[in-house]
């Protein structure tokens, strides 16, 4: 898959979700083609939502891509689903949409890694890697809003 182009990314933590809380990171590319990553925290059903927005450079997006494409990340959501369940959680989950050639022609595919499937011991770690480089796309902060509480 050398032709991987990420196009954008959501993550969602593990949370307890009793109370209406809500939280995700959004990595996507503005109109202007530059890259940002959107975090938004919510503690409570009527509780404000804080949204925070970060520039990412162009590197860290390479470097990023290239962890992608190379540890095949993408390949993790084909594992199968298991049977755990928890009624007042909401579980960690991650959506990849990215581009590839594929004979001459761009294909655009999504993929979903989700906490309710069976991972292996080597496949937990490199999930935490995945979320240590997320997170480490955070870099410059351009700008902060608290959003009335029905604006999640």
């Amino acid at each position: 898959m050398k032709s991987f182009k990420l196009k954008s990314m959501y993550y969602s933590p593990g949370y307890s979700d009793m109370r209406g809380g809500g939280h995700s990171a959004s990595l996507k590319q503005t109109k202007d083609g530059e890259w940002i990553l959107v975090c938004k925290d919510r503690e409570y059903y009527n509780a404000p939502t804080s949204v925070i927005t970060y520039r990412v450079t162009p590197e860290a997006i390479g470097e990023f891509e290239d962890f992608l494409r190379k540890r095949r990340i993408s390949a993790l959501s084909a594992r199968p689903k298991s049977r755990l369940f928890a009624t007042d959680y909401h579980p960690w989950s991650y959506s990849i949409e990215y581009s590839r050639s594929l004979f001459g022609r761009e294909k655009t595919e999504d993929r979903s890694l989700e906490e309710y499937r069976l991972y292996s011991k080597r496949d937990y770690r490199l999930l935490e890697e995945l979320k240590e480089r997320f997170q480490a796309l955070k870099k410059e902060k351009i700008s902060e809003e608290t959003l009335g509480a029905d604006e999640y």
